[in-house]
C-alpha cells in the first residue's frame, strides 16, 4: 500500500486536535466506488464531482465538506461488520449534501467564522489530495475550533432528513436499510461509555432515529439479511490490508482472532504485516500463495512489486506491476505506481513509457499532485524540457507553492513555441494562478 500513509489532513474536534492521513490505494477507492455509485446516481448527484477521500485515522467517523467531499474514517471501515453498513453511512452522508445542509449551517455562523473554516475545509480539502501538510497546517494555525465544530455538527432536524433520504436511496438503489440500524444500535451501545466519539457529537443520535430505521426497514428480514458475497469478500480484504499496513506487530501476533471470512484474508493481511516488519521472505511466500490461488487480482500482483520495488528489486517488481496492469489496465493509481519504477530505470526508453503510462492515469487524475512530479521527472529524462517545467508548474500548483509555480512558467516558457498547444496550457495555468492570486 505505497499510497496509504501519503498525506496529512488536520480535523479539529473540540478542543482536542487529531491528525489523520489521507489514504490513496486502489484496492480500496474501487471498492468504495463499488458500493456508492448506485447511491450516488439515484440521489441526482454528479458523478464526476463526488469524491470519496480515505482518512487513516481510528475514529468510528463520516463527514461531509461544502463542497460535497464525502470523509470516511478507517476506523468505520475496520468496525464494519458488514458492506451495507458502510452504503448505509454514505447514504446518510449524501441526504446530508442533497439537503445542503451544510449551506444552511453556513448560514448560521459569524462571517469572519465562515472565512475560516471556509479555509479550512475548501481549501484545506484540496490540499489534502495534493499532500502539501505544511500549507494544510497554515490554513488550520488560524482557524476557529469552535466554528469548525459547528460547521460539522448537524441539528436532530438535520440528521433526521438525511436518514429519511438515505432510507430513500438505498431503497431506490435496491440496497438493504438494515445495515443503516445495525451501525446506529452499535453507536447506541457505545454512546454512555464512549461520550468523546466524532461520530456521535457531529451527528446526534437518538432513539427516534434507530426506530425510524426500523420502520422504514418493516418489510425487510433483517435477520436472515446476508446481501452481496462478493461484497463481503472485498470488505474483509480491505480489513485485512488495513490491520497489517497500520498494526504489523499487533496483526501477526493476534491473527488467529482476527474475525475474517476465510484464511486467505488472514494471509494478506500476515503477507502485508511481514513486510512492513521487513520480514520479506515470509511476505513474499505468503503472496506468492495467493496469487497462485487467484491469478486475476491485480492487488496481489502490486502489492508483491511494491515489495520488490521498495527492497531493490526493480525487474521483477516492473514485472508484476505489469502484471497488474493487465489485469486491471485503466487503474490510474497502478498506473503511476508502474511509471514510478520505469522512471527508477533512468533509461531513455522507460522514461517514454512512463510518460504514456502518466498521460492515461491523469485522465483520472489529473490534480495529483505525485502524478505531475514524475510527469516532470520523466519529460526531463526525455530531454523535453518546456513540458518538463510546465509538469514541474503543475506539480507546485498543487502543493500551493503559486510562486515556485510561477517561476516554473517563466522557465517553461523561454523554451516552448509561442501559440503552441503547450504554450496556451501554460498560459491557462499561469492565469488560473494570477487568478488564484488575486483572490
Amino acid at each position: 500500500m505505497k499510497k496509504i500513509l501519503l498525506f496529512l489532513f488536520i480535523f479539529l474536534f473540540g478542543t482536542s486536535q487529531a491528525v489523520a492521513m489521507v489514504i490513496r490505494d486502489s484496492e480500496m477507492e474501487n471498492f468504495i466506488k463499488e458500493i456508492t455509485l448506485p447511491i450516488i446516481k439515484v440521489s441526482k448527484q454528479d458523478i464526476k464531482n463526488q469524491k470519496i477521500i480515505i482518512l487513516g485515522d481510528n475514529a468510528i467517523n463520516a463527514f461531509v465538506t461544502p463542497d460535497h467531499k464525502i470523509f470516511i474514517f478507517t476506523g468505520l471501515i475496520l468496525k464494519a461488520t458488514h458492506p451495507n453498513q458502510i452504503e448505509g453511512v454514505l447514504a446518510h452522508e449524501m441526504g446530508h449534501i442533497t439537503g445542503r445542509h451544510h449551506i444552511k449551517i453556513y448560514g448560521q455562523l459569524e462571517k469572519a467564522r465562515i472565512v475560516n473554516i471556509a479555509g479550512l475545509l475548501l481549501g484545506g480539502a484540496a490540499t489534502v489530495l495534493t499532500g502539501d501538510p505544511n500549507a494544510l497546517a497554515a490554513i488550520a494555525a488560524g482557524t476557529q475550533t469552535t466554528t469548525e465544530r459547528a460547521l460539522l455538527s448537524f441539528s436532530r432536524t438535520q440528521e433526521g432528513a438525511a436518514d429519511q433520504a438515505a432510507f430513500s436511496f438505498l431503497k431506490q438503489s435496491k440496497k438493504s436499510i438494515c445495515g443503516i440500524i445495525s451501525f446506529l444500535e452499535f453507536l447506541a451501545s457505545r454512546e454512555l461509555i464512549d461520550f468523546q466519539n466524532p461520530y456521535t457529537r457531529s451527528h446526534p443520535l437518538t432513539k427516534e432515529r434507530i426506530n425510524d430505521a426500523r420502520n422504514a426497514a418493516k418489510n425487510e428480514n433483517c435477520e436472515e439479511f446476508k446481501g452481496s458475497i462478493n461484497h463481503i469478500d472485498k470488505l474483509k480484504y480491505i480489513q485485512a490490508k488495513l490491520n497489517g499496513f497500520m498494526n504489523p506487530k499487533q496483526t501477526i501476533e493476534t491473527v488467529g482472532s482476527l474475525k475474517y471470512f476465510n484464511d486467505d484474508h488472514k494471509k494478506y493481511a500476515l503477507a502485508i504485516a511481514n513486510y512492513k516488519l521487513f520480514n520479506l521472505k515470509e511476505g513474499n511466500d505468503l503472496i506468492d500463495q495467493l496469487i497462485q490461488k487467484y491469478p486475476n487480482n491485480p492487488y496481489f500482483y502490486e502489492l508483491k512489486a511494491q515489495m520488490l520495488r521498495e527492497n531493490g528489486n526493480l525487474n521483477s517488481a516492473l514485472e508484476n506491476y505489469l502484471k497488474a496492469i493487465k489485469v486491471a489496465p485503466n487503474d490510474s493509481l497502478i498506473l503511476i505506481e508502474l511509471a514510478q519504477t520505469q522512471i527508477n530505470f533512468n533509461s531513455h526508453n522507460y522514461s517514454f513509457q512512463a510518460i504514456q503510462n502518466l498521460k492515461k492515469a491523469s485522465l483520472n487524475e489529473n490534480e495529483n499532485q505525485k502524478l505531475w512530479y514524475l510527469l516532470s521527472v520523466a519529460y526531463g529524462r526525455n530531454r523535453e524540457m518546456g513540458k518538463s517545467r510546465y509538469a514541474s508548474a503543475y506539480s507546485e500548483y498543487l502543493k500551493g507553492n503559486d510562486g515556485s509555480a510561477l517561476n516554473f512558467i517563466k522557465m517553461a516558457k523561454k523554451i516552448t513555441k509561442k501559440n503552441s498547444v503547450d504554450w496556451y496550457k501554460i498560459e491557462d495555468l499561469e492565469n488560473r494562478i494570477k487568478e488564484k492570486i488575486r483572490k
